[in-house]
């Protein structure tokens, strides 16, 4: 297989996150995310640096999209489907297999709260799904 991502629609793909993140963790569940991070909005802004955070968030959020844009392609290749349903549905396989799975140890081992796991497992789930609808239209 040669194949090489549609570098744009990776671009677009990769801001998903941060939209979804401002979001999530501002209007949906900001005030509960703080409140189970044991976190005031004062000491969030005090330990705020947006370059390091932010930067490295929409790098991450890249490389991301980069990788899934190829786990999608041999996805469409094996079982021939195309579109924003089958990235969403590559994206959900690859959250439940490897996101849920990997983020589980904060709660089974870290004594994360399971709630705070939840909102930031289906954050990612959330991100996931749209990055896999845009790469699934856009390839």
């Amino acid at each position: 297989m040669d194949y090489f991502p549609d570098l744009f629609a990776v671009l677009v793909a990769g801001l998903v996150p941060m939209v979804v993140g401002a979001i999530w963790y501002g209007p949906l569940f900001g005030q509960k995310w703080m409140d189970l991070s044991n976190k005031t909005e004062e000491q969030i802004r005090a330990e705020m640096n947006p370059l390091r955070q932010y930067g490295l968030t929409f790098v991450a959020g890249l490389l991301a999209a980069f990788v899934l844009a190829h786990g999608l392609q041999a996805f469409a290749d094996a079982y021939g489907m195309d579109g924003w349903a089958y990235g969403m549905q590559g994206a959900f396989w690859v959250w439940l297999g490897y996101v849920v799975w990997v983020t589980w140890q904060e709660v089974a081992f870290d004594d994360k709260h399971v709630v705070l796991w939840l909102i930031n497992v289906t954050y990612n789930l959330a991100a996931l799904l749209g990055m896999g609808a845009i790469l699934g239209v856009w390839r």
